[in-house]
């Protein structure tokens, strides 16, 4: 499992003067990317820092680490591209206090397929104000094979009220910044299945992972020590259709590298009973009885 990074971005125009400050929101914005995505290219890791918001430059730093790869030589050493902005069409741009979205449509190129097999998407890029600088975040890139009638309406020039939903909004809050994390003992993977709940999973003192109404895997932030490591869950109700179950499980598993013993699954619990406490502690533990095949 390798570091890897996603992608997504908007904004609606209103009055003349509204629209000339967006304008120069965008400019900005726009600067900011291209200066992240060059200092990318480039491999230059003080551009990348100086383009960079600093809780994301954190949380990039301990993923790279937690998977016991070189940082930052393995965030250059990806097969994916920072998509080019300037062959797509721009949506909108929308900012909330000191987070802000670019979004645009079109053929996002990562370079991972040929120019012609490309897929028109949607992409949002992400950036953070600190003091008066706005900083590169992050991407997202939203696929619509399954939204035909969204595509043809942004494929003939229009826009789609689809791009105005929640997902596609700034949340107008900063993430805290991440404590450095070690180097690990051991690479691990968290998977969280979570049905009727918002799942937020901590281990020793790192947050892995908040999962709601899906089933997802997480490498574990700090990796696992051999021992004990300390798992906190914290969980939140949420609606569930009439005659649906809440579900909630947790597996934790150590990747070796071993092509005879690629993963070792060292922790499972499933919740017998609904709801789920608020809080719940477990122990991972990282054993040679744990690690058996």
């Amino acid at each position: 499992m390798r570091f890897a990074a996603c992608l997504t971005g908007l904004l609606l125009l209103h009055s003349p003067l509204k629209s000339a400050d967006e304008s120069n929101i965008r400019r900005d914005l726009d600067r900011a990317y291209s200066s992240w995505r060059d200092a990318i290219i480039a491999h230059d890791i003080s551009g990348w820092q100086k383009t960079t918001a600093t809780y994301r430059q954190l949380l990039t730093r301990n993923l790279i680490v937690s998977q016991k790869q070189p940082f930052p030589e393995a965030m250059f050493d990806l097969p994916i591209r920072p998509p080019e902005t300037n062959t797509l069409r721009f949506i909108k741009s929308e900012v909330k206090n000191d987070t802000a979205h670019l979004i645009y449509f079109g053929k996002v190129d990562v370079g991972l397929v040929e120019s012609d097999e490309i897929p028109q998407s949607i992409l949002i890029l992400k950036f953070v104000k600190e003091s008066t600088v706005w900083k590169f975040d992050t991407t997202r890139m939203v696929t619509l094979a399954n939204a035909p009638e969204v595509l043809a309406e942004l494929t003939s020039g229009g826009n789609s009220s689809f791009i105005n939903e929640p997902v596609f909004n700034p949340s107008g809050i900063v993430p805290v910044t991440a404590k450095p994390c070690p180097q690990p003992d051991r690479i691990g993977v968290l998977r969280v299945v979570s049905f009727g709940y918002e799942a937020q999973a901590t281990v020793n003192g790192y947050e892995v992972a908040t999962v709601q109404d899906n089933a997802e895997e997480h490498i574990i932030i700090g990796g696992l020590r051999n021992g004990d490591n300390p798992l906190t869950l914290t969980v939140k109700q949420t609606p569930i259709p009439d005659g649906a179950k809440r579900v909630l499980e947790l597996d934790a598993l150590v990747l070796t590298g071993s092509e005879k013993n690629p993963t070792y699954h060292v922790f499972s619990w499933r919740a017998e009973n609904h709801p789920s406490p608020a809080v719940a502690n477990h122990i991972i533990n990282v054993s040679r009885l744990t690690m058996r095949e």
